[in-house]
């Protein structure tokens, strides 16, 4: 990371932009706080209930709470490498009935279905939420999830880069200073890069059907640890070199 060519200085230096980010950077941060205050209490409370349910007696005849398992051909396997989208798999059952299932990784069964493959599909709600191959099981897209873990990566993606960048806007603008100083120029370009390290954090502990949040706050902190050092040589040097005089060009050779 190269916080000097973070166009952040130029911020800094106009009101405008200043307060335009400082209330960027309280947004972001407060969308981080709403989610968790919204989600974290009643994040595992399907998940539970998922695995808390009993098998079905019968083939339910619409949702259901308990879970019913059946057979199923494989007629698509549809894989994408394009970011944001999803590998799918279609399903038919013995009554012609065809059941489409997202995933976000390929392992363990995924990777491993060709067209007329025989799986057995868990159902649940009315939702196809787990497949199972050869000894392997795989929960879809649709499957409950530990909400409580999306929501602490996303708080942990939004509020510390958030906070960081309210503070040193409100630094900014308490200082009135004519141009930013390297502390906040460094500061600013310091909560930019944690916010997109956040970002990129989870797409390295992608491939597995299970959301957690500890793997992805083990690879966020040496990243930012990193930056934070990065951001504090970056200001240290600047401020040596605004310190040291400049040679006078115009002094007469001895």
């Amino acid at each position: 990371m190269n916080v000097s060519h973070l166009s952040v200085s130029g911020v800094l230096r106009s009101v405008v932009g200043t307060v335009v980010t400082l209330l960027f950077g309280v947004v972001i941060a407060a969308i981080g706080v709403v989610f968790v205050v919204a989600e974290f209490p009643d994040g595992v409370r399907d998940l539970r209930a998922y695995e808390a349910a009993q098998r079905c007696p019968a083939a339910p005849s619409g949702p259901a709470e308990c879970r019913w398992t059946q057979e199923f051909t494989v007629s698509g396997v549809h894989l994408t490498n394009k970011r944001g989208d999803f590998d799918r798999v279609v399903l038919t059952g013995a009554d012609g009935k065809t059941w489409e299932a997202r995933y976000t990784s390929r392992a363990p069964v995924v990777d491993s279905l060709d067209k007329g493959d025989r799986v057995t599909g868990t159902i649940w709600r009315g939702r196809l939420t787990e497949i199972a191959a050869d000894g392997e099981s795989q929960r879809t897209y649709d499957a409950p999830a530990d909400l409580r873990a999306r929501s602490l990566v996303l708080a942990l993606i939004t509020i510390p880069s958030g906070l960081l960048m309210a503070a040193v806007c409100l630094w900014r603008l308490a200082r009135r200073v004519a141009d930013p100083t390297p502390g906040m120029a460094a500061a600013l370009g310091l909560s930019i890069a944690l916010f997109f390290a956040g970002l990129f954090a989870p797409v390295l502990t992608a491939g597995s059907d299970k959301e957690r949040f500890w793997p992805v706050a083990a690879v966020w902190l040496p990243i930012a640890a990193v930056m934070t050092v990065v951001a504090c040589v970056y200001a240290s040097r600047k401020r040596t070199a605004e310190a040291e005089p400049e040679p006078d060009a115009a002094a007469p050779a001895s």
